[in-house]
């Protein structure tokens, strides 16, 4: 309840308010609108994108590998390997020299037939320098017809008769034996010594530079990932007739074996002798992207030795590849010309990126049926 004086008070007020609104005056007072607040934003109000996922960040693009590629092996390597010669080495295969260090890391292989139907090796490293290769042994005159196509290369070998010391003296090699920097012997083998010498591969081949050795990249090798038409099939009739190109025995010599097999979960052959995994120290085994057989020529020489010439203008081969027999030819006019593997119609055999390993019997391996 109001007070009695509040009321007579307030009723006068209200009274004169009245007169005032009626009379309209000049002096008539207008109130200014009270302009309301701005609502502050809703930051997902009419926002389309508010329950939108992000977007997902753009694929980073794939490396761009553009290192050159391998003369031996049709792989990428780095820019500093086709500033180095190729390394050459001489290494035995009979049993007291297996298994034998390195062979692993080889960018290709030549097996050959010497002396009692057993075969030696001369491997060439090139993407790949092993700490360690071995044993060494000596030279036959083969060597010097095959050693000659790769320029002057860096030959580790233990030694040769005078007329093949002769004969080496021609080729463009820079031949080193024991007693050079990096030759060394394993007196840790219980093996008869001449089993024991070694080379630390990476010191001879910077000796042999300093010497005069110097980078060669002109093989003229080909190299494709996809295999070419023209695989060997079996007949159709013949249901018993095994895969060409699943596995072959290479009858190097009545005693010497070298078998191949194809790994498909590796996508490489692998090597075996005489029925016997061929393995190399520690835990590698060798295998091979491309095994190779030359039809070549086998003969006595003048010291009635048993000799192996790889000078030809042309002669059949056998090429693996991708668990698939291909027929081929081959050819090396003369010894300064690099070993060329050609399809039937004499142009270059694509092999398969990777390590090659190259036969050299007096007879291929049999067709299918």
């Amino acid at each position: 309840m109001i007070p009695r004086p509040l009321r007579r008070t307030t009723a006068v007020l209200l009274a004169i308010t009245l007169l005032a609104g009626a009379c309209g005056g000049e002096d008539e007072v207008v109130e200014e609108p009270v302009e309301e607040p701005e609502p502050e934003p809703d930051d997902d109000a009419g926002d389309d994108t508010a329950d939108k996922p992000e977007p997902e960040p753009e694929p980073e693009p794939e490396p761009v590998d553009d290192r050159p590629f391998s003369p031996l092996t049709g792989e990428r390597v780095d820019e500093e390997v086709l500033e180095r010669p190729l390394l050459l080495v001489k290494v035995p295969n009979t049993p007291p020299a297996r298994p034998q260090a390195g062979l692993d890391a080889a960018d290709v292989v030549y097996e050959e037939v010497v002396e009692g139907g057993a075969t030696r090796f001369l491997a060439i490293f090139h993407s790949e320098v092993p700490d360690v290769v071995g044993p060494i042994r000596s030279a036959r005159p083969v060597d010097t017809e095959l050693m000659s196509g790769y320029g002057a290369s860096a030959f580790a070998y233990s030694g040769a008769r005078s007329e093949v010391q002769r004969m080496l003296a021609g080729t463009p090699s820079v031949r080193l034996g024991e007693g050079s920097a990096g030759f060394y012997r394993d007196a840790s083998r219980s093996v008869p010594r001449e089993y024991t010498l070694y080379i630390d591969a990476p010191t001879v081949l910077d000796n042999a530079v300093e010497r005069g050795a110097e980078p060669f990249t002109e093989v003229g090798w080909e190299f494709d990932e996809d295999p070419p038409d023209g695989a060997v099939r079996c007949p159709p009739e013949d249901e018993a007739c095994d895969d060409p190109g699943a596995a072959v025995d290479v009858r190097m010599s009545r005693s010497y074996v070298t078998g191949w097999e194809y790994d498909v979960r590796k996508g490489v052959y692998r090597r075996s002798q005489n029925d016997t995994p061929t393995e190399v120290t520690g835990s590698g085994r060798v295998g091979a992207a491309n095994v190779v057989v030359l039809d070549t020529r086998h003969y006595v020489g003048a010291s009635g030795y048993p000799e192996t010439s790889v000078i030809t203008e042309g002669a059949p081969a056998v090429v693996f590849r991708d668990g698939e027999r291909f027929e081929a030819r081959w050819e090396k006019p003369s010894a300064d010309a690099p070993l060329r593997i050609l399809t039937p119609d004499g142009d270059a055999f694509p092999l398969r990126p990777g390590a090659t390993w190259v036969h050299l019997p007096d007879d291929l391996p049999p067709p299918p049926g």
